[in-house]
């Protein structure tokens, strides 16, 4: 479990790639009592699994293992060494909820429609979300995006009724993950709030058998 309050950015040292899956190190200034062997650590919002751990020029470096369906729905297997990401160890019993409840279990990889400064160092963020997905987000609820809890400014519902959410990026957000490196036309991890998610199944499970029983 995660809150979506990135604490680090990591740096990818090194990636082999497999057939079906990569093995990739990843070093960070996170302490290393979060990198214990089988710990789990969102790595772009996608939960991850500490498989070995060692220090390099007093960095530490972690390495987990992505298979090929975290793959499809992340863009690690774009990831080059130097590649940026997001960092957030494991929730602990007693931590601050600064965020909100994340899994860790990425939904779907968005296209960046638009990203670019508003005002000073605020920027906006818009993102392209297929139809199929619009029962999972609501105009002010939350929202995982690359392992970052942000907060859904608003909702446009396009021609083809596909749906472009807008999000407002203050200063401490852009500079403390790696929006910074974000731009236009580049794909971005998402996750829907587990508990709209949940709200939505067991609405279009009941509803049915209510409008039936109505009848």
């Amino acid at each position: 479990m995660f809150t979506g309050i990135v604490q680090d950015i990591g740096i990818v040292e090194f990636i082999y790639r497999n057939e079906n899956s990569i093995r990739m190190a990843i070093s960070s200034d996170l302490d290393k009592c979060h990198m214990a062997l089988g710990a789990s650590i969102s790595c772009n919002g996608c939960c991850l699994t500490v498989v070995e751990f060692f220090q390099n020029s007093n960095k530490n470096v972690f390495v987990v293992d992505v298979g090929y369906q975290s793959l499809a729905l992340t863009n690690f297997d774009k990831m080059i060494v130097g590649s940026r990401i997001n960092l957030e160890p494991a929730l602990r019993v007693g931590d601050a909820l600064g965020g909100h409840h994340m899994t860790g279990h990425i939904d779907y990889l968005a296209k960046i429609n638009e990203f670019y400064k508003i005002s000073d160092e605020f920027w906006k963020l818009v993102i392209s979300i297929p139809k199929q997905y619009s029962k999972w987000m609501v105009p002010k609820g939350s929202i995982g995006i690359a392992g970052i809890s942000l907060t859904i400014a608003g909702i446009t519902l396009e021609k083809n009724e596909d749906s472009l959410i807008e999000i407002m990026i203050i200063p401490h957000t852009y500079l403390k993950t790696n929006l910074q490196f974000c731009a236009s036309q580049m794909s971005i991890e998402i996750e829907f709030d587990q508990s709209v998610k949940a709200i939505a199944s067991i609405v279009e499970s009941m509803l049915p058998n209510y409008i039936q029983a109505r009848k």
